[in-house]
């Protein structure tokens, strides 16, 4: 699989309305899923404001559950042999399907593309992200957002069940629609719940490609086109 040629892929697949998910595993994921601390000093809470304790939360024990669609329209995208190998390695050895692409897809050496495909998309769509959001801050219509409170870890722990109830009781009456996610790992676990409940839509993990869309600044190192990681690419070993 080729970086850009599967960002062409998804991103006519998007266009297409054609249901599928597309649910995105990485270094937050992966320590979640093996019960690691997520601190102070990561970006997770520096930028994206959520911690996690050195035990199996439930956003970990949820993350470890939705990993095990087979169906041909679920694409589980990873963190490729270039990104993490142990992160690849984790998740290559619970996963049960094929049907993998690239957890960076989106961003990177691909984020002025989507940046662009953002701006020309010609669908309205559903967003579940924070709760800083505006409607008119993006450069797609919005049907509606859902918003995502902060520290989504501990907001997992005592509203979780709730959330995903009131979620499921407007998404499993859409068909045909387009739902992006980009609530951090808590992402995975909706993306497996709403398409259990309802797999006649479109739901994609789009993380922090939203982000200069949803808080009004630039949120990763990657956003400026002259920084090396707006170069950089990912790749799985043949």
């Amino acid at each position: 699989m080729k970086f850009n040629d599967d960002f062409i892929f998804f991103t006519d697949k998007i266009k297409s309305g054609e249901p599928f998910a597309y649910a995105r595993y990485a270094d937050g994921e992966v320590a979640l899923m093996k019960g690691v601390s997520v601190g102070v000093q990561s970006q997770a809470f520096q930028v994206d404001r959520w911690l996690a304790p050195d035990q199996l939360t439930k956003v970990g024990k949820g993350l470890l559950e939705s990993i095990t669609h087979t169906e041909d329209n679920y694409y589980y995208a990873i963190s490729a042999h270039s990104d993490n190998i142990g992160d690849y390695e984790f998740l290559k050895s619970h996963l049960k399907t094929d049907k993998l692409t690239f957890a960076n897809l989106w961003i990177n050496a691909n984020y002025q593309k989507m940046k662009e495909f953002y701006s020309t998309l010609d669908k309205s769509v559903y967003v579940i992200c924070n709760h800083e959001a505006r409607a008119e801050r993006f450069p797609f219509k919005v049907n509606e957002i859902f918003p995502f409170p902060d520290n989504c870890i501990l907001y997992w722990e005592e509203h979780g069940e709730d959330y995903i109830t009131q979620l499921l009781d407007y998404t499993s009456q859409l068909s045909g629609e387009t739902i992006f996610v980009s609530a951090g790992p808590v992402s995975e676990i909706l993306i497996d719940k709403m398409y259990n409940a309802n797999p006649n839509n479109q739901y994609i993990d789009v993380g922090s490609s939203l982000g200069e869309y949803i808080h009004g600044y630039k949120t990763r190192p990657y956003m400026d086109e002259n920084s090396q990681y707006s170069k950089e690419i990912s790749f799985f070993y043949e």
